[in-house]
């Protein structure tokens, strides 16, 4: 969801002209500043204006610049860097090369950036984002996100996340990929607290900004299992959908003569990764790994609001059939046409909220195409109890270890006054009261009251359900309320774990969530349930 509060003062800086494809790109132009008689270039405003970090030593009379990994120290008078009117200049050939960057400079155009280094032009558009040039920052993006996102709203945007996250003060990591459907610049910065804070800015193939993802949680370490043994299987890029909504996705296929049985993966709530990255942990991957090991096959893929987080975030029509129940059968689709998969043996393994949506995606499966499903910590009430469910636990923690209450009981107060309209059925995704005080109103309001398991009751599609007992985010209720729901069906197991947190990771201690960040793996034993199951449902 968009932060929208403006909340900070920045300084101004910079200037933009927006270029065409493939062209150099205008950064500071002609006159945002002006070369030394020698021909040489302000130092500090063009290192600052790509995220570099400059400190000058009086003493020694030098610079040092450093950009992420590198980093460049400049001497005034050696090797032609001048000290001018208390400002050092340099060539800026000692730039390109001590920096790695691909930048130009004429009096005439000031300072160009090449338009395939991406690094450093997304590093120089949070630069202006930085010092309040928003207008510049706009003519980065291409018309479609200009559209969605003008200036004011863009402010709006970045005043919210630094409110949130802390204001960038430092670059000390940049790195880049290309997929099928983006060109992605990954920069890391330190925060004025110290604190990490990752901007990811998604270029489209003409070189123009079309999305933006600031992760709420950085990345661990991650382990991979001792079951990933990449000699099983390959790997290969697909793209699931077309058009504005396409996304990368990988197909880990088991080595050996098809075809294969094949599982596509439905993520949890909120922007994720194929992954399903969330701190160390990486379920997906251990699940496409684990599962090829045992000759299935696995579809993950980019979820829509991670790739295409500000075009998701700012449609004000946005359901949970647009976030995951389309491009979960997408994939289902992708895999028709591949000749390695047994086409009917495609199954659905959807986790946490993708768990619970899984009779919806079965429901819009009008082809009859799904053999089966699985569903992962999914709840089987809807969304909006089991959030009061977990504030009221958060509570109780509180209370047991002694720590201040009153905020969460706030929270707790506003949620209920929340859940109260919420549940009116005078209102409805097209009909929003007045003040409603969540965002993106008509996706709670077109998945409110939804009961997965009152759902799937009706259906004919074999389901194995799985829960870990340590899970603080979706309890043994929502697994109770699944069996209650389905004890009319006899085509349907369950199975839950002890010790296994939401991710089905083995904590030892009550989970609290604060174990994310610490490297952790799926058991293999979950990998053999979920595995047999699909061979014993031939």
């Amino acid at each position: 969801m968009i932060k929208r509060t403006a909340i900070l003062k920045c300084l101004a800086a910079g200037s933009l002209l927006a270029a065409g494809t493939m062209q150099p790109f205008q950064a500071l132009g002609a006159g945002a500043e002006k070369a030394s008689a020698s021909g040489s270039i302000p130092l500090r405003i063009i290192a600052e204006s790509i995220g570099a970090r400059v400190q000058w030593s009086d003493s020694d009379k030098q610079a040092t610049i450093t950009r992420g990994q590198k980093e460049l120290v400049i001497k005034s008078g050696a090797g032609g860097a001048e000290l001018v009117e208390g400002r050092i200049f340099v060539a800026l050939a000692t730039i390109r090369q001590g920096l790695e960057v691909e930048l130009d400079w004429t009096q005439e155009e000031g300072l160009t950036i090449s338009q395939e280094d991406i690094q450093t032009r997304s590093s120089y558009f949070v630069y202006l984002l930085q010092n309040g040039k928003f207008a510049a920052a706009k003519e980065m993006m291409n018309a479609k996100l200009q559209q969605l996102l003008p200036e004011q709203f863009l402010q709006m945007y970045w005043m919210g996340n630094i409110s949130a996250f802390g204001s960038p003060s430092q670059l000390v990591m940049l790195s880049e990929n290309k997929t099928a459907v983006h060109h992605n610049a990954t920069l890391g910065y330190l925060t004025a607290e110290k604190t990490p804070l990752g901007i990811t800015v998604r270029y489209d193939s003409e070189g123009k900004i079309d999305d933006l993802y600031m992760p709420v949680m950085p990345a661990g370490a991650y382990q991979k299992p001792s079951y990933d043994n990449s000699t099983q299987y390959d790997e290969q890029e697909l793209v699931i959908g077309q058009g504005e909504n396409a996304l990368p996705a990988t197909l880990t296929i088991p080595k050996g003569d098809g075809p294969f049985p094949a599982v596509v993966l439905v993520h949890g709530s909120g922007p994720s990764d194929r992954d399903e990255t969330v701190g160390a942990y990486k379920p997906f991957r251990d699940l496409a790994a684990g599962l090829a090991a045992n000759h299935i096959a696995v579809l993950r893929f980019e979820k829509r609001t991670m790739e295409h987080t500000l075009q998701s975030g700012l449609n004000p029509l946005f359901t949970v059939k647009d976030e995951s129940v389309d491009d979960a059968l997408a994939g289902v689709k992708t895999l028709q046409g591949q000749s390695a998969i047994d086409t009917d043996q495609i199954y659905v393994l959807g986790h946490s909220q993708g768990g619970m949506l899984v009779p919806k995606i079965v429901k819009e499966d009008t082809a009859g195409t799904i053999a089966g499903t699985i569903v992962m910590a999914g709840p089987s009430g809807p969304l909006e109890d089991l959030l009061l469910q977990q504030y009221e636990r958060l509570l109780e923690r509180a209370k047991e270890a002694k720590q201040p209450t009153e905020a969460l009981e706030q929270q707790i107060q506003i949620w209920k006054q929340t859940l109260t309209v919420l549940k009116d059925p005078q209102y409805s995704a097209d009909h929003v009261p007045a003040g409603f005080q969540l965002q993106n109103a008509a996706w709670w309001f077109d998945f409110r009251n939804y009961y997965a398991g009152e759902l799937a009751k009706g259906q004919t599609e074999s389901m194995l359900i799985l829960q870990g007992e340590n899970d603080a985010q979706v309890g043994m209720d929502q697994f109770e309320g699944w069996k209650q729901a389905l004890s009319g069906r006899e085509d349907i197991s369950f199975k839950s774990y002890p010790k296994l947190n939401h991710f089905f990771v083995s904590t030892e201690k009550p989970s609290t969530g604060e174990e994310y960040t610490v490297p952790g793996n799926i058991p293999e034993d979950v990998i053999s349930d979920i595995a047999g199951w699909i061979n014993m449902d031939k």
